[in-house]
């Protein structure tokens, strides 16, 4: 439990900011539910978390986030790639 603790401390004090400008804190649970959505396992969803939070800073965008995502399903899993981007295509339309 105290290894948990530890592993997660870091991105709980991680602000990042979003396409509107806005500072929120970092939520890796946002993440996995994103890419479980996109049709990726739950393995996956949870190995992609783990990896986006460990690379995650104070000041980083949601646009890098995603970007590193892409990257991630484009190598890992092809139809949940393309699951992201048809939802990324769509979500950019209604803005």
């Amino acid at each position: 439990m105290a290894e948990q603790q530890m592993e997660s401390r870091p991105w709980q004090e991680t602000m990042v900011r979003k396409t509107n400008n806005q500072e929120e804190q970092f939520n890796p649970d946002k993440i996995r539910r994103s890419v479980q959505n996109a049709g990726a396992d739950q393995q996956l969803a949870d190995e992609i978390t783990r990896q986006i939070q460990g690379s995650t800073h104070s000041g980083m965008t949601t646009t890098e986030i995603d970007d590193n995502i892409q990257d991630i399903l484009k190598q890992r899993d092809t139809n949940a790639y393309n699951n992201w981007m048809q939802w990324k295509e769509q979500h950019q339309k209604m803005r």
